[in-house]
Order: C-alpha cells, then structure tokens, then sequence
C-alpha cells in the first residue's frame, strides 16, 4: 500500500485528516526527506513514515495522555520514534496550519 514519496488518501479518513497528513508529508518532502504514507507496521498502518529521519507520525484529533501511550505501543517499531501529531488545535488557514505542523518534524 505504501510506495516511496507517494501520498496516499485512504476511503475513511476526514477532510481535515488528509489535509494534515498532506501538508506533513509536503514539509518532509520539501526537506528531501524519503516519506511513504499509510505504511505497513505488524499492527496496522501508520499515517507517514520518515524514512530518513527514521520517525512514525501518527495524526490524531482527540490526544488524551491514556490514548497517545495505547497508539505508541500499537505503533512501536524497533529503531523508529513514533511521534502522536496533535491535530485538536489544528487552524483552518493552510499556512497556518503548515506552521503549526512544522513544530512536530523531527529534522535531519
């Protein structure tokens, strides 16, 4: 399902949620970082995978301390950060919301 620098929307995800995961994966790739979307992990799929940076982002609307824990031990991966994107505060204009975003990339 994933392939290299390939954003891929899937059919139950919100409009907000794509939106998000499209402007992370366009910070990432504008920084020439190597990103799959909707990678293939042992318990599910994750939102983007940072290859270079070897970093999970999982984007998530409604972050509780109990859930962020549960979805970091779902998404464990030997070797990668997993890293809960806080959507909740999200803005609606899309340089904003880029802003916001950028403060959960993990850089090279």
């Amino acid at each position: 399902m994933s392939w290299p620098n390939h954003l891929t929307k899937l059919s139950s995800e919100s409009y907000k949620h794509f939106v998000a995961k499209s402007v992370l994966f366009w910070i990432l790739r504008d920084l020439k970082h190597d990103v799959s979307s909707e990678w293939k992990v042992p318990s599910g799929y994750i939102d983007i995978c940072d290859k270079t940076t070897r970093t999970l982002y999982e984007i998530e609307f409604h972050v509780s301390k109990k859930y962020r824990n549960r979805k970091i031990e779902q998404y464990r991966m030997p070797g990668y950060e997993i890293i809960i994107v806080d959507c909740s505060k999200l803005p609606a204009d899309v340089d904003e919301i880029r802003s916001y975003l950028e403060q959960f990339v993990v850089p090279d």
